[in-house]
């Protein structure tokens, strides 16, 4: 497709997503004042996140006037900067270093703090990576073969297995989806898809033997109750093996080889109605689930009402911003919050499905299972229906990372939508079984040498 294809002005489709988009900003600025009063803290948040959105505005400006086609060239160079500031904050994750910009904090590796504003490189792989995928499925059908699925999963783990050991658990769960979502636009196969998913699913409920020995009594108490045998189904229980612990444990594949930390979310998540753990590894969760209901049919009105529940939430203005949402405009504000994100998943969904160039579908189609995959993951962990894994919730949540890059990837969506043809063109990614030997060839020139080709056969007689 030309990269001066499109329209001028913003299409009529293209406004939904704009307005959609700075209406969840102001929605975020609202519920992040209505944290800071509940704190007794001044507006400094507020004004850093009116900060931020005027950088992601821009962010937008551009991802919206430069043809997306230009963009895609950068995106091999875009992606090996991401994984070269990723290993960064892994070496210095191993190695326990403070490199100047990059220390620990909170006990994890995940900004580079250049001053004025930080820098958060796993924001960024998830548009980078978005790039990359759509700009290397758009040729070909290589995919279409199991072994044509490695590189893509490659490229996909890669980043992954960087963002695990900061750790962010919450940003690396995110890269699987989007990869599945666009291999499925891109025509992969679905029973090559359903096959890999069945392995997934077998070896995160594979049972994996460990040792006990030289575990220290935190790690003990979690991992006991959160094996498969023999697990501590009461706490006079596990006061009983911590003092005379099996010399073996069972547990599933993924817990075997997370960190105490991350094993306290989930056993905090998995005992949630334990009255004995609402005060302690459950606490955040059980503090979301109280403001939630606070807020009933049409919530507080007045941010004073709630001030003591919000108060108590910790991280409510970052990963439980849905929560303060809730209490503060009750049942009603959140269906409004969500018809909001379901106007952009519903209008990138019929860009996607209407642009006849590979590139630009796969782009629209990743960016839409990136808002989607995030939104569900931050909902489902505020309402106690996932663990807790520092998810933000997507153009609302207070950071400054998120916020541009999710403005940068809407406005991506948006540059699809202009530069699409007015009629629905033939379908992209329609396969022949084999047909990976072949040149690629635009749809512009296939449809010229069909009518080519009928005009000959018009011309001249046939024999029959």
């Amino acid at each position: 497709m030309s990269e001066t294809q499109g329209q001028p002005g913003l299409r009529f489709t293209a406004v939904f997503v704009a307005a959609m988009m700075l209406a969840l900003m102001f929605v975020g600025l609202r519920a992040i004042d209505v944290s800071q009063k509940a704190e007794g803290g001044g507006e400094g948040l507020v004004v850093r996140q009116a900060i931020f959105a005027g950088v992601g505005l821009a962010a937008f400006a551009v991802a919206v006037l430069v043809p997306y086609q230009r963009i895609g060239r950068l995106a091999y160079p875009l992606f090996i900067l991401t994984l070269a500031l990723l290993l960064l904050l892994a070496a210095a994750r191993f190695f326990h270093l403070n490199l100047g910009p990059i220390r620990n904090q909170r006990g994890a590796y995940r900004w580079i703090d250049l001053g004025v504003f930080q820098i958060q490189p796993s924001e960024l792989a998830k548009l980078s990576l978005i790039l990359l995928l759509a700009w290397y499925l758009r040729l070909g059908d290589h995919y279409r073969k199991l072994l044509g699925l490695v590189p893509p999963f490659v490229l996909t783990l890669v980043p992954t297995f960087l963002i695990l050991i900061e750790p962010d658990l919450g940003t690396a769960i995110l890269f699987l989806p989007i990869l599945f979502v666009m291999l499925f636009l891109a025509g992969a196969r679905k029973r090559h898809l359903l096959s890999i998913l069945g392995i997934a699913a077998v070896c995160m409920v594979l049972p994996v033997p460990q040792s006990t020995a030289g575990m220290d009594p935190r790690e003990l108490a979690e991992r006991l109750q959160t094996c498969y045998w023999p697990r501590a189904e009461s706490a006079e229980q596990l006061r009983l093996w911590q003092k005379d612990p099996p010399a073996m444990i069972l547990s599933a594949a993924p817990l075997a080889v997370m960190e105490d930390h991350q094993l306290e979310r989930i056993s905090g998540w998995l005992l949630q109605g334990d009255e004995s753990v609402a005060h302690g590894k459950g606490y955040h969760l059980r503090q979301s689930l109280i403001v939630l209901g606070s807020g009933k049919a049409w919530g507080s009105r007045d941010w004073s009402d709630g001030r003591y529940y919000f108060r108590m939430l910790p991280d409510d203005h970052t990963d439980f911003i849905f929560s303060i949402i809730a209490g503060q405009w009750g049942f009603a504000g959140c269906a409004i919050v969500l018809g909001f994100y379901a106007v952009i998943v519903l209008v990138g969904v019929e860009i996607a499905a209407t642009t006849n160039d590979p590139f630009g579908r796969l782009l629209a189609g990743g960016v839409v299972g990136l808002l989607v995959a995030q939104v569900c993951i931050n909902i489902g962990m505020t309402m106690g229906l996932m663990p807790i894994t520092g998810m933000t919730l997507p153009l609302v949540s207070y950071g400054g990372s998120s916020l541009v890059i999710n403005c940068a990837a809407l406005g991506l969506l948006v540059n699809v939508a202009q530069r699409r043809p007015i009629l629905l063109g033939r379908r992209p990614f329609e396969h022949k079984e084999n047909t990976s030997h072949l040149p690629y060839r635009p749809l512009e020139e296939r449809r010229d040498h069909s009518s080519s080709r009928a005009t000959s056969a018009g011309s001249f007689p046939v024999r029959m």
